[in-house]
């Protein structure tokens, strides 16, 4: 600012300062180089060479400081940045889809990155750092690991159309699935009621392999009300006696400070799955 005003006292002027402020802060900078950049005369004060050629470098990071400043602020009032996130299929295909939409709409700067898991798959994801926070039920308790509960589902029998348990029109007991062909899942190991069936020799961790063996009619499982495709029709759903519900949470690490994007997410998970679960019937915890 001396260089660009050619005066001290102009340059004070210009950056709120004190004359005194501004030369001290010259000279000390002089200093510490062991070169003169400032030229002074009782009429005129100019650069040397040394500052003249150090004056566009000089510029080049102050305007980088601005820019990084400026990006931090953004970051900080949540017009930038970047999230990511696993969640468990059900959740990601049915509930996230408009509270994406309305946090695109509120955070357009903010990029968002998405990988759907099993509740296994994100919990760990979450224990090694690799996305900023998860949404599932919870695999195994984790002392790292903050569990805050969103909503629950009711689990429900599925079978193809034409299997003898869909021609039931109530509730069907646990202790029937334990005459029928059961098939396992990684979700279905981990229930309370699954003592009641029978070992399997039938297990389809994917969800995709799963409704192709149940459309193929070999056998029947179990899965949460969110997780049932309603648009397979040649698939039907009945409730469960005793009933059972799967428990969903936002997982985040403990004691982890999350980045203002991340907390803009979750706020906007937070405000609006009960609007969202309403629709699907869901519970909310």
């Amino acid at each position: 600012m001396v260089a660009k005003q050619g005066s001290f006292n102009r340059a004070a002027e210009k950056l709120s300062r004190t004359q005194p402020a501004i030369t001290l802060a010259v000279k000390q900078l002089e200093a510490f180089i062991g070169l003169k950049l400032i030229e002074r005369t009782t009429r005129s004060v100019s650069t040397t060479a040394e500052g003249e050629n150090f004056l566009p470098i000089a510029e080049r990071l102050v305007r980088d400081f601005d820019a990084a400043i400026h990006d931090l602020r953004a970051t900080s009032e949540r017009r930038s940045g970047h999230v990511s996130m696993a969640v468990v299929p059900s959740v990601a295909t049915n509930l996230l889809p408009e509270i994406i939409k309305i946090f695109a709409a509120e955070f357009p700067g903010i990029n968002l990155h998405l990988d759907d898991d099993s509740s296994r798959g994100v919990q760990h994801r979450v224990e090694r750092n690799e996305v900023d926070f998860g949404i599932g039920s919870m695999w195994k308790p984790n002392k790292i690991l903050e569990f805050t509960p969103l909503f629950a589902d009711k689990l429900e029998l599925i079978c193809h159309r034409e299997h003898e348990l869909a021609q039931n029109t109530t509730a069907i007991a646990w202790a029937q699935l334990d005459n029928v062909t059961f098939l396992d899942t990684g979700f279905t190991k981990t229930l309370r009621a699954r003592h009641a069936v029978g070992e399997s020799k039938f297990n389809f961790p994917n969800i995709t392999t799963l409704i192709a063996m149940l459309r193929s009619n070999l056998g029947v499982s179990v899965l949460p009300s969110l997780a049932v495709p309603k648009s397979i029709n040649d698939l039907v759903s009945r409730s469960l006696v005793p009933s059972e519900s799967r428990n969903i949470f936002l997982i985040t690490r403990k004691g982890w400070t999350l980045s203002p994007a991340a907390e803009a997410m979750i706020d906007t998970i937070t405000r609006e799955t009960p609007q969202q679960a309403e629709r699907y019937g869901l519970i909310i915890l």
